[in-house]
């Protein structure tokens, strides 16, 4: 088996390989423990599904930075159920979040769903970063803007599911 291993390896694992010392391994255990060591200690562990419920939007982040980051650990995450991934998102968002409160209303069990009805809000948060950039121009009474929910009274469009204002 000493023998035909190397024989197996292609590029960059093959010159790990005949790069160790001469003699330096003495069995196959010792070949498998030595190259166990080199090439799975440089991957990223899977987690479970517990570590989602780690994830919490953090007050000055954005919806779509929470949504990226959400995303981007669920891709380590391995076996988790469509519904809990979708309640371990919600329990993540802020509660002043409007779409916090939108998903709680409906009974949605898709992440896919999910994401589709976060567009408008993230759209939303979008606009008003830019309003609220743009007419806190210094010399004009600038100073510091308010969060866009507490801008205006927001409502939800019951027949569209998509964020308006009250006027």
């Amino acid at each position: 088996m000493c023998l035909t291993f190397p024989s197996n390896l292609k590029g960059a694992v093959s010159d790990w390989f005949y790069s160790l010392s001469p003699h330096s391994l003495c069995n196959f255990t010792e070949v498998i423990k030595v190259f166990l060591t080199q090439y799975t200690s440089r991957q990223d562990a899977k987690k479970n599904n517990h570590h989602l419920l780690s994830i919490k939007m953090r007050q000055e982040n954005n919806l779509k930075s929470y949504i990226n980051f959400f995303q981007s650990q669920l891709a380590k995450v391995s076996n988790c159920g469509e519904e809990v991934v979708v309640l371990t998102f919600i329990s993540g968002l802020q509660v002043t979040q409007p779409l916090y409160k939108h998903l709680l209303k409906h009974n949605i069990a898709k992440m896919s769903e999910v994401l589709f009805r976060a567009q408008p809000y993230i759209q939303l948060e979008e606009a008003m970063k830019a309003f609220f950039n743009h007419s806190a121009k210094p010399g004009e009474g600038g100073g510091k803007s308010k969060s866009p929910y507490e801008a205006s009274d927001y409502a939800q469009n019951q027949y569209r599911g998509q964020p308006t204002y009250k006027k």
